[in-house]
C-alpha cells in the first residue's frame, strides 16, 4: 500500500521564505525612493555635490531592486526543486535535515 502524501516541510518552509521576501522587498524598494524624490526635486540640496550624491541614491536604490529581485529568483528556483507533497517518512526526514540531526 502507498504511503500516505503529505505536505513537504522543505516547499513549505521555503513559500514563506519567498512570502516574507515579496513582503520586505515593498520595504527595501521604497527605502531610497523618499530620498531620492526628494534630492531630484531640487528642494532639498543642490549644487555639485548634491547631484552627485543624488546619483548615488539612485544607483543604490537601483542596485537593491537588482539584489531583492535576484534573491527571489533564487528562491524561486529552489522552490521548483522540491515537491509540494512527500510520503510522511520522507516529511520526517526533511524535517531532521532542517534542524540539523
Amino acid at each position: 500500500m502507498a504511503e500516505e502524501l503529505v505536505p513537504n516541510p522543505r516547499h513549505e518552509q521555503l513559500k514563506y521564505l519567498l512570502k516574507e521576501v515579496h513582503n520586505r522587498s515593498q520595504e527595501v524598494r521604497q527605502a531610497y525612493q523618499r530620498v531620492y524624490g526628494s534630492m531630484q526635486s531640487g528642494k532639498v540640496w543642490t549644487g555639485p555635490t548634491a547631484g552627485k550624491w543624488t546619483n548615488e541614491v539612485g544607483d543604490r536604490h537601483n542596485h537593491l531592486g537588482r539584489l531583492v529581485q535576484a534573491m527571489v529568483h533564487a528562491i524561486e528556483s529552489e522552490l521548483h526543486r522540491h515537491p509540494p507533497s512527500v510520503t510522511r517518512s520522507q516529511a520526517e526526514l526533511i524535517r531532521r535535515q532542517i534542524r540539523g540531526g
